[in-house]
């Protein structure tokens, strides 16, 4: 089971109206709060690990519960991957609490999520005394604004979702010195892997191009990734079951249109013949996630614990590959 962690880059609303301030547990960082719900979820994983210590008596196997720095950006789960804990996994599961689904719902597949690539772009100029000597320059901070307009006029792929985004430029050094150093960080993402590749190395191309124009040295980082998620119907159909039959949940769409570096994780549990499964808890937001007023329905952490724990023992189970036609397991493999 896997749990991020990470907080993100905003600064919590002081409203008399907003419960965490209202409670006395909104962040006391300017600049960083929990407003993605990953707080939510550390509450769930440390939930199921109470649940486990009081439960083990029942249970079998090897149970490991990962808790995921820097989801945000999606740096932290590719380390994890390549540092080979989850090798002798049989089954993988994680979840994100809210993403506009309402309490009381689950979404045991959900759509759309988009591999993506996070970028670093370097660009080295050279410096020149702006008013006796600018010939002498190499200016960065002009080709990087003009890989920026290039860049958002990348064509869009025809067969699927792609996107692309510069979130920060920063270049120069003074006033009056022509710029010699620029950095840009931007992401690119795809519907599939194909066209995520596609705007990646459009990407590449328009700032390698740019930069030789200008006669600037160019260097480049990947600093986060994730691809696109394939649950396997296995899991998917004991999600179904259980919120159907144990919980009396709704079960429910939804397309997701962001990324998640929780499917590194799964790509590597599946690609050992593991089974791994993405799932979305409904509850009821205050504001949408990564805004200043964010804060969740509470409830979600109960029914949180209450699906896994419950996954946990089916998985334990004997016979659970027998799948009924109906997509139902087999109650009377309980």
């Amino acid at each position: 089971f896997r749990f991020d962690i990470d907080c993100v880059q905003v600064s919590e609303s002081k409203s008399k109206d907003h419960i965490p301030e209202k409670m006395g547990f909104a962040s006391i960082h300017s600049g960083l709060m929990h407003a993605c719900g990953h707080d939510g979820h550390i509450s769930i994983g440390l939930g199921l690990a109470q649940w486990v210590s009081e439960n083990n008596h029942k249970l079998c196997g090897k149970i490991k519960l990962i808790f995921q720095a820097a989801e945000e950006g999606v740096r932290g789960a590719k380390p994890i991957a390549e540092g080979g804990i989850l090798d002798d996994c049989d089954y993988f599961l994680s979840a994100h609490i809210g993403m506009g689904v309402p309490t009381g719902n689950v979404v045991a597949s959900p759509t759309d999520l988009l591999c993506t690539t996070k970028m670093d772009f370097f660009f080295y100029g050279t410096p020149a005394h702006a008013g006796v000597n600018p010939h002498l320059g190499n200016n960065a901070l002009a080709a990087a604004c003009h890989c920026a307009t290039q860049l958002l006029a990348i064509p869009r792929h025809g067969e699927g979702m792609s996107r692309i985004n510069i979130g920060t430029l920063n270049a120069g050094e003074g006033r009056n010195i022509i710029p010699s150093f620029a950095r840009m960080q931007l992401e690119v993402r795809g519907e599939t892997e194909t066209i995520n590749q596609y705007m990646r190395e459009h990407a590449l191309k328009i700032a390698q191009g740019i930069s030789s124009i200008f006669g600037l040295r160019f260097e480049y980082k990947v600093v986060g990734e994730a691809t696109d998620l394939h649950n396997d119907p296995l899991l998917v159909n004991l999600i179904h079951y259980i919120a159907q039959e144990d919980m009396n949940m709704s079960l429910t769409d939804k397309s997701f249109g962001g990324s998640e570096d929780a499917t590194i994780l799964i790509r590597r549990v599946q690609k050992r013949g593991g089974k791994a499964a993405y799932i979305i808890l409904g509850s009821d937001l205050k504001a949408g996630h990564h805004e200043v007023d964010f804060d969740f329905d509470e409830n979600v952490l109960d029914t949180g614990v209450e699906l896994f724990s419950l996954c946990l023992e089916r998985l334990n189970s004997p016979g659970l590959n027998k799948i009924a036609g109906n997509g139902k397991l087999e109650s009377e493999l309980y």
